[in-house]
């Protein structure tokens, strides 16, 4: 579908569309995805590692965890064919064998402070072990029709997969434009015939997002944030501004609570849903409300 913005006199100017090489393409995107996972992804992960050595042999794009610590190994392609497809396949083989102390071993900010890390990141008082599911994301702006049928295929099985198209766009002042087509995750029943279980964190099959809690009444524009940490003693609090996005003390905004909670506390990952609470609804946090938005509540 075309992206055309709308000038003053009402007419459709076209953006153009960056093709650029592969290179340049998967160079560019991967940039991107390493410095903001949540807003490609829809969810909090933990940055493990990008262009790993792994011990299987190759090098997968992006390595991360998430809450429950599933591996997820994120591959960025500008056109995936069947060969790549295999490649992608064969990193998720790695990733349900691996442990975690290969993941300190290849960790970006050295094995010393992936435990202390991910202990942070999970909340908990003893390092969260890895569970055997692991996830493939493969980020791409087009996939060969083949291609794309074997990982629909693989999707409806209930194989953890998802396709992220991603495209760039450029307008006539230069204006670079980033289009995450690829953030609705289908819910497919299950393969026996029942139905999955449901994901409320989910709204017409993506994740949730601070806008769409204001669009529903369940926070408000001008919203306190607070989040404690009281191992620490440490206080961030920050607001909730009119477009969804999240104001810290210091003026320094961010579309996703993660990344507002991570910047503030200057630590690699956090999933600040869980981390940022509203003291005028009685403490709930951010989680909560989208809870309560997938579960049709209101109040």
């Amino acid at each position: 579908m075309p992206l055309f913005e709308i000038d003053g006199n009402s007419e459709l100017v076209p953006f153009r569309s960056l093709r650029g090489g592969t290179d340049l393409y998967e160079r560019h995107i991967e940039d991107l995805l390493w410095a903001n996972l949540e807003e490609f992804t829809g969810e909090s992960l933990f940055p493990v590692a990008r262009q790993p050595k792994v011990a299987a042999g190759g090098i997968p794009d992006i390595v991360a965890l998430d809450t429950k610590g599933n591996v997820v190994v994120v591959e960025v392609k500008r056109d995936v064919d069947r060969g790549q497809l295999a490649q992608c396949l064969e990193y998720a083989g790695w990733a349900r064998r691996t442990n975690l102390d290969e993941l300190a071993r290849i960790y970006h900010r050295g094995a010393s402070a992936f435990f202390e890390d991910w202990q942070a990141f999970t909340e908990s008082t003893t390092p969260v072990v890895l569970s055997r599911g692991p996830r493939l994301m493969l980020v791409a702006r087009d996939f060969q029709g083949r291609t794309e049928s074997a990982f629909e295929f693989l999707i409806e099985n209930g194989l953890p997969v998802a396709l992220i198209r991603v495209a760039l766009y450029e307008d006539q002042e230069g204006r670079r434009f980033l289009d995450v087509e690829g953030d609705h995750e289908p819910d497919f029943a299950a393969p026996d015939g029942t139905e999955s279980r449901v994901d409320h964190t989910k709204i017409a099959g993506r994740r949730v997002r601070v806008s769409d809690l204001l669009e529903a009444g369940l926070v408000e524009a001008g919203d306190g944030l607070v989040w404690e940490r009281p191992r620490l003693g440490k206080t961030y609090r920050a607001v909730i501004l009119e477009n969804g996005s999240i104001q810290l003390e210091d003026d320094r905004t961010f579309s996703s609570p993660s990344r507002a909670a991570m910047e503030a506390a200057d630590i690699p990952a956090c999933d600040g849903w869980y981390a940022w609470k509203l003291p005028r609804l009685d403490g709930q946090s951010l989680h909560d409300r989208r809870i309560a938005l997938g579960t049709g509540e209101a109040g």
